[in-house]
């Protein structure tokens, strides 16, 4: 297995990450912000004397409330594999696929991630884990439009691959996010947009993965990363 080699991080980096999950993470929030104030005043409105319509305004209240919480919790439990220190210990994918269905449920990308892909061999690779399911959120982003993420793997804990395709129009990863992902734009250069691509990039060079970006046509983009 390889050593993990040890990557200079820039307070930049830090920060623009800081800006990408606030920013994931502000509207299901201020959503379920709303859903309560939307309560409140609706109690306000029975105490002075409102009519029997505060029942079904109440309902939709608990519905939204409901809805964005389970948003926000889908979207911690991305951030904690993908960004924290649990993700890069995993044993096994089943966490990181649960994860990566409940971060595209509801949108227009559809997962397409087998259960017994990879193999469980694979999984005591260190950080494959984490790795895959980055360049699962990396291929999302690259489908605008919606489309199909799949899955794919083969060989073991030595030597192997893991594929991830993005099949949609557009599904194209743009010049900045490649360069991010490549590590050949300075930290200064990154933006919230691009800091995805550029820790994907690094923590593949950190646990010895090479990442492969290759656009089979306009609708369909791949992306693999080998050992």
């Amino acid at each position: 297995m390889t050593e993990s080699t040890p990557i200079a991080v820039d307070l930049r980096v830090l920060e623009l990450l800081a800006s990408k999950l606030c920013h994931d993470l502000v509207s299901p929030v201020g959503a379920i912000r709303n859903g309560l104030e939307l309560i409140e005043e609706m109690q306000d409105d029975e105490d002075a004397g409102g009519g029997p319509a505060i029942g079904g305004f109440l309902g939709e209240a608990v519905k939204l409330i409901d809805h964005s919480s389970g948003q926000a919790d889908r979207r911690l439990r991305v951030f904690r594999l993908a960004y924290g220190v649990a993700g890069r210990d995993q044993k096994g994918f089943g966490d990181a696929r649960a994860a990566a269905a409940g971060w595209v449920e509801g949108g227009r990308t559809r997962l397409d991630w087998p259960e017994r892909v990879p193999n469980d061999m694979m999984a005591q690779r260190r950080g494959v884990v984490k790795l895959l399911l980055n360049l699962v959120l990396l291929a999302d982003e690259a489908l605008t439009h919606g489309g199909l993420v799949s899955v794919a793997a083969e060989g073991g804990e030595d030597k192997g691959r893991v594929t991830v395709t993005a099949a949609g129009r557009p599904g194209n990863l743009s010049a900045d996010a490649a360069a991010a992902l490549a590590g050949t734009v300075p930290a200064g250069g990154l933006t919230p947009r691009t800091i995805h691509a550029y820790l994907t990039g690094r923590l593949a060079e950190s646990d010895g993965y090479r990442i492969l970006v290759s656009p089979e046509s306009t609708e369909r983009l791949v992306f693999s990363a080998e050992w």
